[in-house]
């Protein structure tokens, strides 16, 4: 990602530069490909002004934020950018449609949080008996199978430890457990 910045009446100082730069590293974040960005930072008297244009994806953003000090102007300009590319984003999937998908924000021990993405996959349970879910799961080590067990009514799980033996899972429900 190329990144070009402008100092109008203001000099663009390392310190500023370096500001910028890791607000724009946070954009990483939301896995868009950025080819290029234009950081313009301007002084007209006591405001301070900080503009971007984002080319991206056969897109252009643009965005703008003004405040009494070039740090908080910065950190304006690249929520509002944030919020664009989060919408922008959102707007792609629900246009996909067809599949239920969540997000989840992860909190990783550098502290920049992570967006998750999970899809839900619907599918009809097949009622077999232990001995008929045996025989289904496969001889792959770490496989599963999840089957309704007519005996016992409830959803079970059979499952290979890495060691390749069989495990045989029954979840309580959450009114069952028990201190």
């Amino acid at each position: 990602m190329r990144v070009m910045m402008t100092g109008r009446h203001v000099e663009v100082t390392p310190a500023l530069r370096r500001y910028v730069e890791s607000r724009m590293s946070r954009l990483d974040r939301f896995q868009v490909k950025i080819s290029s960005a234009q950081v313009i930072l301007s002084v007209e008297k006591y405001r301070h002004k900080a503009e971007i244009v984002l080319r991206m994806d056969r897109t252009v953003l643009q965005s703008h934020a003004l405040t009494d000090e070039m740090y908080g102007s910065i950190d304006r300009l690249f929520d509002k950018v944030s919020a664009q590319i989060r919408k922008r984003k959102e707007k792609r999937v629900r246009r996909k449609g067809g599949t239920d998908r969540r997000s989840l924000r992860a909190m990783p021990l550098d502290g920049a949080p992570v967006t998750l993405s999970i899809k839900t996959i619907r599918r009809k349970l097949e009622t077999l008996t232990i001995a008929e879910a045996l025989s289904r799961l496969t001889d792959q080590p770490e496989a599963s199978f999840v089957f309704l067990n007519p005996e016992t009514d409830r959803v079970q799980i059979l499952q290979r430890d890495p060691r390749g033996q069989v495990e045989l899972v029954d979840p309580l429900p959450s009114s069952a457990r028990t201190a």
